[in-house]
């Protein structure tokens, strides 16, 4: 007796082309996707950022800070956690994240913090406050800066996905997106750009979209009744959004002209303080690469220091430059013309091409008499002879000739010069205040003890911080917990005798105060490195140099009656020691480049000072430990990457397995027939012939054999596939028997057809994002299509 089809018993209802699950819950995995659209959301608008930090380094410790939170995130949906563990989760992971990349030695397991956590935290917050109150914008780079940075992406990443997400608010996401647009609006001259801008825009329409494709699939029965509800109330709220980033600053008073975000940057505290090139010295130094390079050529005899400003205040717990605007005079065409004819005095032509370096101090080489060449409106401090940028111009692309003249210095003219007169020079090159910390006046007072010579004295702390007991390093400080240019500061310096250029110049200036020797901190580049080349100016032939941010550096100046302010290099293998401050009894560490150094005598070197050769070794170390950890991030987070990218294709892998099992169980096993009908119809779904929601088996089969154009084995295969299904789905005879004639060959027979008459797009995106698997887990079925279901008497198999 064969077997014969028959119908539902309850009328009015039409054959399922798959069975139902009806007491299956279903799980959505759409979110993935809207956590996908929030990381390129956010990263496209962080794009920004380029115009506010120089160079592009930011860019992968932010990336791996969002890939990390959003990835915990979309993890707590995976595991079906209440939404509020989802920002929970995205909070303890951006934490975790900043731990592992900012602080590696003060940590425990990587992702906790660790024993002298708290003290780096406070020192890399410095840094990262100082360079915002003291440069502009692009502010150089740094690792106290970046914190900061990935810090406030992360948090709004967090905010972005807790919206768009969890509370399945998408549009008001934007004004989360808004908030990193304000950050150039605010410091860049020239505001966002349009390029930034089109970039946050697309990244908001993006996650727009997918989150509507979301919600479409949450409301509606299947992927062809998508509901236009969501989508057009989230284009509404997101053109309301944009109209008001692009109108809201013409109504706020600041905007010097243009318009959001193109316009000029939001000028609401007036002319910006400018750079305080001692906040950033550190950072440029424990740059392994250097960048902002500068390039000067002169007709001096020797190698020049390129000054930018000094600090003169020693009483506060962060030096900065005096910009004294009320005593400054317009114009640097000529600053000191008279001193050129001062026969004691030796004049040098200097040209300077600052290319990228960008800040409202002019670097010169001491003392400049003249300037020409410079664009921009500038004024010169009688009192220091700094340049300032006084219409908020600045150094970046200039190229200028500087003319300056300074005494011939030698010992003997320095050694014959008696103590300075108080009253001869400002109290603020001598004053500190009451408080200065015991170690600083003791280490002083046995350093010049039973010296009354001013320069011997001077001599005396120069040699004493280039003596064996201290070291050079730009780490020490950071790790120590005392990097910065305080009084308190330099206590811990005399304590380690480790640090760099700030710590030696601020504390021999405040020891020669403590001498009563007038003092002051220049701060700007070291000579450099010669090219090489030859610059001819107007028959005059100069050297050429180069520096770069290695050569950031700082040094002290002491003032002495008759000749003026006067350089000394404390710092050990930094620098050049003029011929005038070598001293024959103390021994001193060798310049980095002896040819920077000429005339000098043999000198006898420290064994406890670094050589270059331990610099260079101690350079090469760095870089390798920052090229291995970037290594380990680019390594992870490419790891991370390839592992989303390869899940669709393993669940699919998967699934197809587990089917095939089914089919190939053998002839008493049971939802054979259904296992291969769902496998095939889900394969032509991946190949663009996707089911229709009122498809019974036999139309699908004729709509597939119509629009994919199958051959005769391909269709012959489908029609067995369908028979076998409607036998073990509708026959009342459910025995092995009634699908014996299914075979898995069959399944692969059509699959092999849909592939061979796809293109290589539709081939690739079957197999690595199969559009039926996101279908199967985002499919939402209504109660009252299960109760139909139900009521037709479908059966429940396991496909």
């Amino acid at each position: 007796m064969t077997a014969t089809l028959s119908r539902p018993a309850t009328s009015g209802h039409t054959q399922r082309l798959t069975p139902a699950r009806p007491d299956e819950p279903r799980r959505s995995y759409w979110h993935l996707l809207v956590s996908l659209a929030s990381l390129i959301a956010v990263m496209l608008t962080s794009v920004s950022l380029s115009g506010v930090i120089f160079g592009g380094s930011w860019f992968t410790p932010v990336l791996v800070t969002v890939v990390t939170v959003l990835f915990f995130m979309a993890l707590t949906r995976l595991a079906r956690l209440p939404g509020v563990f989802a920002p929970l989760a995205g909070l303890l992971a951006l934490g975790g994240s900043l731990i592992w990349q900012f602080f590696p030695g003060q940590s425990t397991f990587g992702v906790f913090p660790g024993p002298g956590f708290n003290g780096r935290l406070l020192v890399l917050l410095n840094h990262a406050e100082n360079t915002v109150v003291s440069q502009v914008a692009p502010v150089l780079p740094g690792t106290g800066l970046f914190l900061v940075v990935c810090a406030g992406v992360g948090l709004i990443a967090i905010l972005v996905d807790t919206l768009a997400n969890t509370l399945r608010m998408p549009a008001t996401s934007g004004l989360a997106l808004l908030a990193i647009l304000v950050v150039p609006a605010v410091v860049r001259i020239n505001s966002v750009g349009v390029a930034a801008f089109i970039a946050a825009v697309v990244g908001f329409l993006i996650l727009l979209g997918c989150a509507h494709w979301r919600e479409a699939r949450f409301e509606s029965a299947s992927s062809h009744e998508l509901s236009g509800g969501h989508l057009s109330r989230g284009l509404v709220i997101g053109a309301s959004a944009l109209v008001l980033a692009v109108l809201l600053p013409l109504a706020i008073p600041g905007f010097n002209s243009g318009a959001f975000p193109q316009g000029a940057r939001v000028n609401l505290w007036g002319t910006a303080t400018g750079l305080n090139p001692i906040v950033t010295l550190g950072n440029d130094l424990r740059n392994p690469t250097g960048f902002g390079r500068i390039e000067y050529a002169t007709n001096a005899e020797d190698p020049l220091y390129l000054r930018s400003v000094t600090l003169e205040d020693f009483s506060g717990q962060r030096w900065e430059p005096d910009q004294r605007m009320g005593q400054r005079v317009a114009g640097v065409e000529e600053m000191g013309s008279e001193l050129q004819q001062d026969p004691n005095l030796e004049s040098s032509l200097t040209r300077i091409s600052t290319e990228s370096f960008t800040s409202p101090w002019l670097l010169a080489p001491y003392a400049p008499v003249s300037i020409s060449g410079l664009n921009g409106r500038w004024a010169w401090d009688p009192q220091n002879l700094s340049i300032l940028a006084i219409d908020g111009g600045s150094t970046a692309q200039q190229d200028y000739l500087v003319r300056s003249a300074e005494p011939a210095l030698t010992r003997e003219r320095l050694q014959a010069i008696p103590p300075v007169d108080r009253e001869s020079v400002p109290e603020q090159f001598l004053s500190l205040p009451e408080q200065t910390p015991g170690i600083i006046r003791d280490t002083t007072a046995t350093v010049t003890e039973g010296i009354e010579n001013p320069y011997s004295k001077a001599i005396a702390i120069q040699s004493y911080l280039r003596g064996p007991s201290f070291v050079y390093s730009v780490d020490a400080p950071v790790d120590g917990g005392y990097d910065g240019n305080s009084l308190e500061v330099m206590a811990r310096f005399l304590e380690s005798k480790s640090g760099y250029c700030v710590h030696y110049a601020g504390t021999m200036a405040v020891m020669a105060r403590l001498a009563g020797i007038p003092s002051r901190v220049a701060v700007g580049y070291s000579p450099g490195t010669p090219t090489g080349e030859v610059v001819d100016q107007d028959g005059v032939e100069l050297t050429q140099y180069s520096v770069n941010s290695k050569d950031a550096h700082a040094w002290p100046e002491l003032y002495f009656e008759g000749v003026g302010w006067v350089q000394f290099e404390p710092t050990p293998s930094r620098g050049v020691v003029p011929d005038y401050a070598l001293s024959a009894v103390a021994p001193v560490a060798p310049p980095v480049n002896d040819n920077l150094n000429p005339g000098a005598g043999p000198i006898a070197p420290s064994t406890a000072t670094p050589t270059p050769a331990a610099e260079e070794e101690e350079t090469a170390q760095a870089v390798r430990e920052s090229t291995e950890r970037s290594s380990t991030l680019g390594i992870i987070l490419g790891s991370v990457l390839l592992i989303l990218a390869l899940t669709p294709l393993t669940l699919r892998l998967l699934r197809t397995a587990r089917r095939r099992s089914t089919v190939t169980a053998g002839p008493d096993s049971s939802g054979r027939a259904t296992a291969a009908w769902a496998q095939a119809v889900e394969i032509s779904g991946d190949y663009g012939y996707a089911a229709a929601p009122t498809d019974t088996p036999r139309s699908f089969e004729n709509r597939l054999l119509r629009q994919a154009s199958l051959g005769k084995a391909a269709a012959g295969a489908v029609e067995r596939l369908r028979r076998a299904y409607e036998e073990e789905e509708y026959s009342e005879l459910r025995g092995p028997g009634a699908h014996s004639g299914t075979a898995w060959d069959d399944v692969e027979t059509v699959t092999a057809a849909l592939r061979d008459a796809a293109s290589l797009p539709t081939r690739l995106q079957a197999r690595f994002w199969p559009a039926s698997l996101w279908q199967r887990f985002g499919a939402q079925r209504s109660e009252g299509a299960r109760a139909a279901a139900r009521a037709a008497g479908a059966g429940v198999r396991t496909g």
